[in-house]
C-alpha cells in the first residue's frame, strides 16, 4: 500500500480565507490497486489537475473520494472525479448549508458568529466579510459533487480495506479522521482536526471551529497519536520523529 500526499494552493484569488493558503491531499494506493483521496483542495485550482498529473494519475482512476469535513477549501475539486464515490457526512452538509444561509442572512455576520458561540477578534471584519463572500459563491451543495455519487457516512458504507474513520469533531461539527492502516506503519489524514505541526495550538483569527472545546480535546489526542500525521494544511510527518517524511510514502 502506498500514500502519496499533494498540497495545492490557490493564489489567483483575493479572499483572504483561501488566498495562499496550503491544503493537502492524500491519495491512497489501495492493495488492490483501486484509488482513493481524501480531500481535494479550494474551488477552481488548477494545481491539482497538474499535480495529479506529474503522478501519473486521471481523475477519472479513482474511486473513492473521502472528505474530513465539507469546507470549501477541502471539497473543491470533488466534481472532477466523476467515476468515484463521494464519501461526506450528512450531519456536515445539513449544517453547513444552514450555517452559510445565516450568514448570507445576517445584518452583522461578526454578531451572528459570535451568537453561536465563535472566537471573532476585533479587527476581524475583513475576514468574515471575505468568509461570506466564500459560501456565496461556493455553495456547498454546489461543489460537493452529483447527488448520485454521495455516500453518507451515517449510512456506513462500505470503506476500502485498511481505511477507516475516526470521529473529531470540533473543527466541524462532525470532522472525521481517516486512519490508513499498512502491515508496518499508520498514517492519519486528519483534516483541520490538527491543521499544522507546529501551529495546532494557535487561536484561530476569526471564528473557524465549529466548537473550541472540541476542537481542543481532539486535537491533543491526535497530536499523540504515535505514527504518521498528514495535517489539513501542512506535508506528512512521522509523529515519532517530528520529520517531515517523502510525500509518497510506503505504508506496505
Amino acid at each position: 500500500m502506498k500514500i502519496e500526499t499533494i498540497t495545492t494552493v490557490r493564489n489567483d484569488i483575493d479572499n483572504l480565507i483561501i488566498r495562499d493558503v496550503p491544503v493537502s491531499s492524500t491519495i491512497v494506493e489501495l492493495n488492490d490497486h483501486s484509488l482513493a483521496i481524501i480531500d481535494t483542495g479550494s474551488p477552481d485550482n488548477p494545481e491539482l489537475l497538474e499535480e495529479l498529473e506529474q503522478l501519473g494519475y486521471t481523475p477519472e482512476d479513482f474511486s473513492v473520494v473521502i472528505n474530513t469535513h465539507l469546507h470549501t477549501d477541502h471539497i473543491g475539486g470533488n466534481r472532477i472525479f466523476t467515476n468515484a464515490r463521494v464519501l461526506i457526512s450528512r450531519q456536515e452538509l445539513e449544517f453547513e448549508t444552514k450555517f452559510a444561509r445565516i450568514l448570507q442572512e445576517s445584518e452583522d455576520p461578526i454578531v451572528t458568529l459570535r451568537s453561536m458561540g465563535r472566537y471573532v477578534n476585533e479587527g476581524s471584519d475583513k475576514l468574515v466579510q471575505d468568509l461570506v463572500k466564500l459560501v456565496e459563491e461556493y455553495p456547498v451543495t454546489a461543489i460537493v459533487g452529483d447527488s448520485k455519487q454521495i455516500e453518507f457516512f451515517e449510512d456506513e458504507p462500505v470503506l476500502p480495506n485498511s481505511i477507516t474513520l475516526l470521529k473529531v469533531p470540533g473543527h466541524s461539527i462532525d470532522s472525521r479522521a481517516v486512519l490508513v492502516q499498512g502491515k508496518i506503519r499508520t498514517a492519519v489524514a486528519a483534516g483541520d482536526a490538527f491543521y499544522h505541526r507546529d501551529l495546532w495550538r494557535e487561536v484561530p483569527i476569526i471564528g473557524i471551529h465549529y466548537n473550541d472545546r472540541l476542537f481542543r480535546k481532539n486535537v491533543e489526542h491526535i497530536a499523540r497519536f504515535p505514527d504518521i500525521i498528514i495535517p489539513g494544511h501542512d506535508r506528512i510527518f512521522d509523529n515519532l520523529t517530528k520529520q517531515y517524511l517523502r510525500d509518497d510514502y510506503l505504508l506496505i
